[in-house]
This record gives C-alpha cells, structure tokens and sequence, in this order.
C-alpha cells in the first residue's frame, strides 16, 4: 500500500487504542526497544511518554515526517529510520523488537519476509523478544466478501472536515493474499466533497503452522501465541488476532548460518 499518499489522513482513521496496554505493559522491563513499521506514530508516541528508549524504523518518509512533527511537538526524543524492514541496516541491538497492527502481513513474497525475519534475529539480543501480530485467517476472511463496505466516518484531526473511509476486499486463495481498494472521501465542515482519492491494498495472511514453519526456519522460537490483546489463549476458530511472542535460537540449535555463511554440523541426515 502507498501510505504516503493518505499520509495527512491515516491518524483520522488508525487511531485505534486497542493494542497499546498490552505494548506499554510488555515494554515495561525492556532496555531498548525497537518499533518496526511505525507510521505516524500511533504506538511510538504512548511508548515514548511512558519512558520506553524507543527506535522507530518506517520506509514512507510522509508517515515519519507526521511523526518526527509530533515528537518535535511534544517535546519527546525517539530515534526515527527510513528504513525497509526487509533491509534493516542498525547496528544496535534490541531486547524487545515489536511489529504492531499486524503490519507483517504487508510483507511478501516470502523472500522478502524471510529477509526481514533474518535482520530482525540479528538486531535481536540474546534473551530478548519479538512480538509479531497477526491476522489470524478465519476470522478476517468474515469480512473479505467482494462488496463495497463502509468502513466509518471520521473527523479530522485539525477539526475542519469528515472522512469517509470505505473498502471492497477479495482474497487469492492460491496464493493466501487478501486484495482489494481503500477509497477516501474527505468533506469540508458544511458537507462539501473536497478530496476524493483510491488506494489499492494487498496483505497476506498466514495461517498458524505456516507462520511458525517460517519464524523457525530463521532461527526463532516460539515463546507464547495469545488470541488478543488481553493475553488470552489462541482460538484457531474465534481469535481475530495471532500475537507472537518470539525468542532467538540458539545457533547451534537453529542450524541458522553464521556470519561466514557456515551451517553448524548436525548429527542426523
């Protein structure tokens, strides 16, 4: 999805809370952490004003503009990257590394989101977590019927106008990619149509064991998998969200290659 093209209207519409308790709280014992496809900030800013020493990497420079805007504005300081997430180039490491708003969807084909798991397992410091949020399929593919849905009406931050935010959604079967067309209507303050602009969307989505067959793949472990934000269990039927938490093989144990490329020897075939 090009974000920057609806950049001046994603907080209209992504302001959405849900999800930060349960950031705030796992962030609570962690030293640095890094915040992967950050966007304007949404998470950033409560992780930041609850004393987080927060990292923030995001490749559209019109989502980072609005968020170093709102640090500056706020007085707040937090590192901000342009930086592709399948080509992370930072050179500290990170006890917490979190990938919110299911946002890991976007990434595909698999190459790219084994590249991106790869860098993510480095920056990783030992002992430390990944939390990647999922779609999980049965639940959001409810939703994904083919028709034009109207997805609210919101007001705008700067308070002169409305938003109306609809979507029509198909889904690939073959290849497990949700595809479809967000469409933006802005109205002025006395019911005026004064922007009007389309955006086409695709995310894949994972299923639990293919997800898991692939974080092991690239050397990490399953530490915990809840269903909501509230830490429940997972609920292959009736959770809307998987939420990983991850922890980084040991390279031994992963058969993960090392910096010269070298597999370690195993006893099996």
């Amino acid at each position: 999805m090009d974000y920057s093209r609806v950049a001046h209207l994603y907080d209209a519409y992504a302001g959405t809370q849900f999800d930060i308790p349960f950031f705030l709280k796992e962030a609570e014992v962690a030293s640095q952490v890094l915040e992967l496809m950050s966007g304007t900030g949404r998470l950033s800013i409560p992780l930041i004003q609850a004393g987080v020493r927060l990292t923030c990497v995001d490749n559209c420079p019109d989502m980072l503009a609005i968020l170093r805007a709102k640090l500056a504005d706020k007085a707040l300081s937090g590192r901000v990257h342009e930086m592709d997430v399948c080509n992370l180039s930072l050179t500290e490491t990170y006890d917490l590394i979190i990938l919110p708003f299911h946002s890991f969807a976007e990434i595909f084909p698999r190459n790219d989101q084994r590249r991106a798991l790869a860098g993510i397992r480095r920056l990783l410091a030992e002992g430390g977590r990944f939390i990647c949020t999922l779609h999980n399929p049965p639940v959001r593919l409810r939703s994904v019927n083919g028709e034009l849905v109207q997805l609210g009406k919101h007001p705008l931050p700067d308070g002169k106008g409305t938003l109306s935010l609809s979507a029509v959604e198909h889904y690939d079967v073959a290849n497990h990619i949700v595809k479809g067309t967000q469409f933006y209507e802005v109205y002025d303050t006395d019911g005026t149509a004064c922007f009007k602009d389309s955006v086409d969307v695709q995310f894949y989505l994972h299923e639990k064991d293919e997800f898991q067959e692939l974080v092991q793949s690239e050397g990490l472990d399953t530490l915990n998998l809840h269903g909501d934000y509230s830490h429940s269990a997972f609920d292959e039927n009736n959770s809307a969200f998987m939420i990983w938490i991850l922890g980084k093989e040991n390279a031994e144990q992963s058969g993960i290659a090392d910096a010269n490329g070298r597999r370690p020897l195993t006893s099996g075939f």
